[in-house]
């Protein structure tokens, strides 16, 4: 006898993130991303004036950062802000972008969040 089972999903839970819970999670650390998207890894320091330093692909950028409407946005060097949403799911977190069908597309895991300056 042979049994099937359709439509049975387990979802984990997961939770957006409030701007006061982003800007305490990223203001004066430096995290470690992990881009789902290309597989590339960088560390970025989130000042508490707004400014951002970077190391990706072994070079460094700058620009700026800030909380709006429950979303972190990043303006790096000759490139447009983007603002993205940061979802809590079991105990990691995750940047979300929307994509060309208006779907959320999970773009960015992050990894450790290290108090101070450590680029």
């Amino acid at each position: 006898m042979i049994i099937a089972i359709s439509g049975c999903q387990v979802k984990k839970e997961s939770t957006q993130l409030t701007s006061t819970e982003l800007q305490h999670l990223f203001s004066e650390r430096t995290v470690e991303s992990y881009n789902l998207v290309n597989g590339s890894t960088s560390f970025t320091y989130y000042r508490k004036d707004g400014e951002v330093l970077q190391t990706r692909y072994w070079k460094k950028r700058s620009g700026r950062w800030r909380i709006s409407n429950n979303m972190i946005c990043l303006q790096m060097e000759y490139k447009s802000e983007s603002c993205r949403s940061v979802y809590l799911e079991g105990d990691r977190y995750y940047k979300y972008r929307t994509d060309d069908q208006g779907q959320p597309q999970k773009i960015i895991r992050y990894r450790q969040f290290l108090t101070g300056n450590r680029i």
